[in-house]
């Protein structure tokens, strides 16, 4: 009670201080959609700085490895052939992707009759056999067929005001890729420098316990989210290429497209490879029931194979947590973020776990406990 009357304002002064506060309080609130909208736009401004962040942060994996591998620690030649990687690897899936894209497409629209018809055919069929009436059926699948018609024409015919809409804006989006492109390669050459300054302003604004305990967090949770990412993207550059050779010798259609498709979704833990395997499945299912069959069993070997022998070897235990864990962390993370969410979710939820199981133990050495809560053992004395 004392102390609570001691910080009640006495003087004209702290009267003044309460009202400024309670002031600036409703203030903000008040001005929250101000604020949250200028944030946006800041967040906006800044953003191909935090794609170039993201894009350094990926390739200095890379980066470390050739340096060590190949150039002896350093890292100029490093940083250049991590580049060529990158480019190289865009420019060959936009080669399979964009065609394959195109092709799929076009041979959807030249079907849609032969779609209609077999459709038809079907339900004649059904009508016959088991005298159940498809009037209503058959109605439904005309509708449909013409509306996607329809919506394929209105399509072509806004392609050439939708390019120029697109011409607007390739300035900008150039910019906005140049910058990021600058941003990632300033920050890989410089990150011995960068890292150095910035251990030192730690050095100078924290004291030096409160300094290494930042730097063993930091150091954690680099290790976790390096180590994480690289073997997510290891992973899903080789289920695309098992899916790629096993629909090749299988002779499946569309082959480059759907393993790039399937790959690249590999990387989203646990629901990537149902997420790329149904659009898949429907290109194929256009083109043949029986290919789409064989798709889909191809997947389940490659998931199978990908779940229990090589993923285990390549992630290890880079994230500790349990199949749960895994699922929270992708819900919540996809909630908040959408697919980017999902990927940086769970090695995320991973260093939060290692903190708290840090402070759990700090927490019971200090009461000189175990986590049974049976007394730790008395230090042996020379």
């Amino acid at each position: 009670m004392k102390d609570w009357l001691e910080r009640v304002p006495k003087t004209t002064r702290d009267f003044l201080l309460l009202a400024l506060g309670v002031a600036l309080i409703f203030g903000t609130v008040w001005q929250l959609p101000v604020l949250a909208g200028g944030v946006g736009f800041l967040l906006k401004i800044l953003a191909p700085f935090a794609w170039g962040l993201v894009l350094a942060y990926i390739l200095d994996i890379p980066t470390r490895f050739f340096a060590q591998k190949l150039f002896k620690g350093k890292r100029g030649l490093a940083v250049v052939l991590s580049y060529i990687l990158m480019f190289g690897v865009v420019g060959l899936l936009l080669s399979l992707v964009v065609p394959q894209l195109a092709s799929s497409v076009s041979s959807f629209v030249s079907k849609l009759s032969a779609y209609e018809a077999d459709i038809q055919n079907a339900l004649i069929w059904v009508q016959q056999t088991f005298g159940i009436d498809t009037a209503t059926l058959e109605q439904y699948v005309e509708e449909v067929t013409d509306a996607v018609t329809k919506w394929f024409s209105t399509v072509s015919g806004e392609a050439a005001q939708a390019a120029a809409n697109a011409a607007a804006g390739v300035a900008g989006a150039a910019m906005d890729s140049f910058v990021t492109l600058a941003v990632s390669i300033y920050l890989l050459t410089g990150k011995e420098m960068l890292l150095h300054a910035l251990r030192t302003c730690l050095r100078a604004a924290l004291p030096p316990r409160r300094v290494g305990s930042v730097f063993s967090v930091c150091a954690m949770a680099n290790r976790t989210f390096s180590g994480y990412i690289g073997g997510q993207l290891l992973d899903a550059l080789l289920v695309g290429f098992e899916t790629f050779f096993l629909m090749s010798l299988f002779r499946l259609d569309y082959a480059p497209l759907i393993a790039v498709l399937v790959g690249v979704t590999n990387i989203i833990p646990v629901l990537g490879p149902f997420i790329g395997a149904v659009p898949g499945a429907v290109i194929l299912l256009l083109e043949s029931p029986l290919q789409a069959v064989e798709f889909v069993l191809i997947i389940l070997v490659v998931q199978q194979v990908d779940g229990n022998f090589i993923a285990p070897r390549i992630l290890g235990g880079a994230t500790g947590l349990p199949g749960l864990g895994v699922l929270l962390a992708i819900i919540v993370g996809g909630s908040l973020f959408g697919i980017p969410g999902m990927v940086i979710g769970v090695p995320t939820l991973a260093v939060i776990v290692t903190l708290i199981k840090q402070a759990v133990g700090a927490g019971l050495t200090a009461r000189g406990i175990d986590e049974n809560g049976n007394p730790l053992p008395e230090p042996e004395t020379k």
